[in-house]
């Protein structure tokens, strides 16, 4: 049976008012199902406790916290819950090494928002500066121990942002001699590395958060199944050493001496001397399978490898700095892309477009590099059909003027700078303008000089 408007105007209007009731009746009933509950702790106890919920607003009373008021077998926050905003504004937790085995912070938990919070990893010596790399590595127990290559703080849930939060990461083995003795299965004495955040969720943003890696680990990094991940604003800053300071370790145990001053892994050549070593791995790293991410407004200084992301099934870096790095500042997968961004090339180039990744669009200021250690490029382009824009900054460049070598085919390059460009005999069909000299040893290229160079 059907119902006509028309002929009940008083039950229509009857009808209708009710139905409006029921709507502004129902309405704050469903607001209510995704509403904070506030939750103050004021202990890491408490703060572990109210992580496993849900829908929570959790403040912690700002103060000093250490990771071992926590049982030794319970010693992380481990954030299962969904839907929190974790405040942590003005917590700072001691964390000393030596005190867990495992990440101690995690979020496995989807939608939650984790604020602020000063996580330290701490010696019991009170050391916290390493100077000398043969007794730090033959104290195994407080000084010298890993995370069994685990992150202090990792992600595996989705759609979370961790939002200013500061680490200090120190304590692993070997430390002070970079990846010489090997960096994964395959390595000479042994390897307990300890890293900054990993990334293994979805949709995860990481924002105006800061790593001080003082181990041997990467700073921030993604790893399967992570995708669609965003970095900004962030700071990761390692360490660098001179190369010949490894002659000065003469104790048989000292691995140096151990190693005859060799590297076992390669060939068991010489220890170089007039290289700066990186005794962290890589600032802003992307494993293959990690998926897509982009950087924004970042800052690397002096770890292996700068924004490194050629792994990626897409990148995007914009404003962005990766100076002092000692394999190389930047570089990107297939269709990768960089705008507005600077690097150097004191310890390793600019950029060494690993695994000849194709079709990037690079637009990159070279900071100059007076001091430059080692015997590397300005950048080495593999690859093909790439669209690449260098400018240079305002002022003189000093120093040694480094070469921009090209490999590959087809791009166009338009380089603002002094630097000159040699085009290898592999390269082919690339259009080249350039301030600074051009040598063509290639074929088919097309070669112009600007009659200034551009300073941005």
């Amino acid at each position: 049976m059907s119902y006509d408007a028309a002929k009940h105007p008083v039950l229509s209007g009857r009808l209708l008012l009710g139905l409006m009731c029921v709507f502004i009746l129902a309405a704050p009933s469903r607001r209510t199902l995704h509403a904070q509950t506030t939750v103050n702790v004021s202990s890491l106890a408490e703060l572990q406790a109210a992580v496993r919920k849900s829908n929570q607003a959790i403040v912690m009373k700002p103060g000093r916290y250490a990771l071992t008021d926590l049982p030794k077998r319970s010693r992380s926050i481990a954030c299962s819950g969904s839907g929190n905003t974790i405040e942590l504004s003005g917590v700072y937790v001691n964390a000393p090494v030596g005190a867990t085995r495992r990440s101690y912070i995690t979020i496995s938990g989807a939608g939650n928002t984790f604020k602020g919070g000063v996580f330290e990893d701490t010696y019991k010596s009170g050391l916290k500066k390493v100077t000398d790399f043969s007794s730090y590595n033959r104290n195994r127990s407080t000084l010298a121990k890993g995370l069994r290559g685990a992150a202090v703080f990792a992600i595996t849930g989705d759609s979370n942002k961790v939002v200013g939060v500061k680490l200090t990461v120190r304590g692993s083995f070997p430390y002070g001699y970079g990846s010489i003795y090997g960096i994964g299965a395959d390595n000479a004495y042994g390897l307990d590395k300890r890293c900054g955040i990993l990334i293994k969720g979805k949709s995860n943003t990481i924002d105006r958060c800061e790593v001080q890696q003082r181990a041997f680990g990467h700073g921030i990094y993604m790893q399967r199944p992570a995708d669609k991940t965003a970095i900004k604003n962030c700071l990761v800053e390692g360490v660098m050493r001179a190369s010949k300071d490894l002659y000065i370790e003469t104790d048989p145990g000292d691995l140096p001496a151990k190693s005859g001053y060799k590297l076992p892994l390669n060939r068991n050549r010489p220890i170089p001397r007039d290289v700066m070593l990186p005794l962290s791995e890589d600032g802003i790293r992307v494993y293959n399978g990690g998926g897509s991410v982009t950087v924004s407004n970042c800052t690397v200084k002096k770890m292996r490898g700068g924004i490194r992301l050629y792994m990626a099934s897409s990148a995007t870096v914009s404003n962005s700095r990766a100076v002092d790095c000692g394999h190389t500042n930047f570089n990107m997968p297939r269709r990768g892309r960089i705008t507005g961004s600077v690097g150097n090339f004191a310890y390793g180039p600019l950029s060494d477009f690993r695994l000849s990744r194709s079709r990037q669009r690079i637009e990159l200021t070279i900071l100059p590099s007076p001091n430059a250690v080692g015997t590397h490029n300005v950048a080495d382009i593999l690859g093909d059909d790439h669209n690449i824009v260098f400018h240079r900054p305002k002022g003189p460049i000093a120093g040694k003027l480094r070469r921009i070598v090209v490999h590959g085919d087809d791009s166009t390059i338009r380089n603002e700078t002094e630097y000159p460009v040699i085009l290898q005999s592999s390269a082919g069909g690339n259009t080249v303008v350039s301030f600074g000299p051009v040598t063509d040893l290639g074929k088919g290229n097309k070669v112009s000089r600007l009659a200034q160079p551009n300073s941005k």
